[in-house]
């Protein structure tokens, strides 16, 4: 948790000690490569369980786009999703870059494509492409983790009933933008 929290760079191998309630040289025996192998094997099993929650998530929603997406909104707002973004920016650097692409690649494979996967198979003529579907995937995991993140003062209702409103926004925004054949989309200016 503290990786995730505080990013591989802000963490030491003190604060894992301290947190663990273990002394720092314990760690070495453990983990003998250190922070850095302790962070990888971290960030792996993160993706590895976030990878078979979501995918169960989706599953049992059954086939139907919409009902899976809530699915996936609600799953999302029980989980703490690594910030794929800070994690991009400021943790990769500090690793070796085949690790970094590898890990990253992992993530990707663990919180996008299944909810891509979701959005390639919206009931569309043509279907969005999969560098969209990829997008609104993106879009949609920021989107409802930040809605987890919202105070609950703010909240003006529960946050489930937020992600669904949320869902039905996404679908509709989607559906705007590959019109039914014979329909021409309206211009924007």
């Amino acid at each position: 948790m503290l990786f995730s929290a505080r990013g591989y760079a802000a963490v030491t191998l003190k604060d894992i000690a301290g947190a663990l309630g273990m002394r720092q040289a314990s760690l070495y025996y453990h983990v003998p490569g250190g922070k850095e192998a302790l962070f990888i094997e971290v960030t792996e099993r993160s993706f590895a369980r976030h990878r078979a929650g979501l995918t169960a998530a989706l599953t049992s929603a059954g086939p139907h786009p919409r009902a899976t997406l809530v699915a996936a909104a609600r799953w999302i707002l029980l989980q703490h999703i690594p910030d794929l973004g800070r994690m991009l920016n400021s943790d990769m650097p500090a690793l070796p870059e085949a690790e970094a692409a590898r890990l990253m690649r992992l993530g990707f494979e663990a919180l996008l494509v299944p909810i891509a996967g979701v959005f390639a198979s919206l009931p569309m003529k043509p279907p969005p492409k999969p560098a969209a579907a990829t997008l609104y995937a993106g879009a949609f995991i920021s989107t409802i983790t930040s809605l987890g993140n919202l105070p609950e003062v703010f909240a003006s209702q529960p946050k489930a009933a937020m992600a669904e409103h949320l869902v039905d926004v996404f679908l509709s925004g989607i559906a705007a933008q590959h019109p039914k054949r014979g329909r021409k989309r309206a211009r924007t200016a």
